[in-house]
């Protein structure tokens, strides 16, 4: 099953944990709740995502940002820390089974975005690589989105200022939505994960719980952190 690759991870791998080692960003972690058993998982969620992302092809070769580790760190790990604790295991799981089966996670998210930002080109290159979800995985995603949506919406009127630094409501030109950025994650994952997503999500919902306001408290934090300790 490729354990070998999984368990000895790469130089790109390993270029995350010493972030996960600040003493501002062990505080934070801390303050967020999150015990040695969340932060061992956050951080090889983070670390799998970074080599993905460094492995991602674009159309006109490599993006700067793919060599940007502290803001995919700051922006990962926010979002990660926010959303249901419950399914990190099942999102790591998810990114170890996909690169045991030569698949890539983050590719194929990068790839559903432009089905919304660029249908065309998607239809060329995309389309028929990746499946479409089934009815059971279309619904939960559905109520995903459902869930995802009210909370963008909380967040724009509670933190306009804020949300304004952040993805857009709709799709623009080479822009995709938070919505749809967040769904076309969510996409590439098994079952089971979406299932602990949506039960996540309805428990923060009544729990007056927002992840989207808490990842952007959660980013503000980690910059302070890591700016404090640069």
């Amino acid at each position: 099953m490729g354990c070998c690759k999984l368990c000895a991870p790469s130089g790109r791998r390993l270029e995350v944990y010493p972030l996960f080692a600040r003493p501002g960003v062990r505080a934070l972690l801390g303050r967020a709740g999150a015990g040695e058993a969340d932060t061992a998982v956050l951080r090889e969620i983070v670390a799998l995502e970074w080599e993905q992302f460094d492995r991602v092809e674009g159309m006109f070769g490599r993006a700067s940002c793919q060599d940007d580790l502290q803001s995919f760190f700051v922006y990962r790990l926010a979002q990660h820390l926010a959303f249901p604790r419950a399914a990190l295991p099942y999102i790591l799981d998810d990114l170890r089974s996909a690169e045991a089966g030569g698949r890539n996670l983050v590719e194929e998210k990068y790839a559903r975005m432009m089905e919304a930002t660029d249908p065309e080109r998607y239809a060329a290159t995309w389309a028929a690589r990746l499946e479409a979800p089934s009815p059971v995985r279309a619904a939960v995603l559905s109520e995903i989105a459902d869930l995802v949506r009210a909370r963008l919406e909380e967040a724009s009127r509670d933190l306009s200022v804020t949300s304004g630094h952040a993805r857009g409501a709709v799709n623009e030109p080479g822009r995709v939505s938070a919505l749809d950025y967040y769904l076309a994650e969510a996409a590439g994952y098994r079952l089971r994960t979406l299932f602990a997503l949506r039960d996540g999500l309805l428990r923060q919902e009544r729990g007056r719980m927002n992840a989207i306001e808490d990842t952007y408290r959660y980013t503000v934090g980690l910059l302070t952190a890591l700016e404090a300790t640069a």
